[in-house]
């Protein structure tokens, strides 16, 4: 009797985590998943005019996309520390031709929620760290935080500071 209690608690643990959505992607899945996202995030500035803002990428989870709207109406047109640098290459300016992106570890933080990290290539003989913390929305991997040189206490900390300040301040 013992044996098949033991038996079925096996069994119950190794399908939990099937039954609560857990379950580990196939290898080398996550990596393209993330990859994608990525591409979405670094791509533009390997073309000249760079594409869209930052800010303006579908790369961020709902949450974050909704700081940032709260934090483009309250700055409107006003020039601040965050929209004064594009936020994946820490710059205003950059070498398109030189510029990449390359990510170099992922680590998982809990169940859906992991850390990427990202060395980044602005001009040549130059890179950068970045730490990204990308959250499971569906079938996709989305930026829910981003840390940096120039915002080391994450992008969302940093529009919190800009939303406490009146814009021109």
């Amino acid at each position: 009797m013992e044996a098949v209690k033991a038996l079925r608690r096996a069994a119950l643990l190794l399908a939990l985590p099937l039954v609560l959505g857990a379950a580990a992607p196939a290898p080398g899945a996550l990596e393209r998943q993330v990859d994608a996202t990525l591409r979405q995030a670094y791509g533009p500035y390997l073309k000249e005019n760079g594409g869209a803002s930052d800010w303006q990428r579908p790369v961020f989870t709902p949450a974050t996309r909704q700081l940032i709207r709260a934090w483009m109406r309250h700055n409107g047109e006003e020039l601040t520390g965050l929209n004064s640098f594009g936020w994946f290459c820490e710059c205003q300016d950059w070498d398109w031709r030189a510029f990449g992106w390359k990510r170099t570890a992922i680590r998982q933080l809990a169940p859906g929620r992991i850390e990427v990290r990202v060395r980044v290539i602005v001009v040549s003989g130059s890179s950068l760290e970045q730490r990204l913390v990308l959250v499971r929305q569906g079938s996709r991997w989305l930026i829910d935080d981003l840390f940096a040189g120039d915002i080391p206490k994450g992008i969302k900390a940093a529009m919190r500071a800009e939303l406490a300040v009146k814009p021109g301040e």
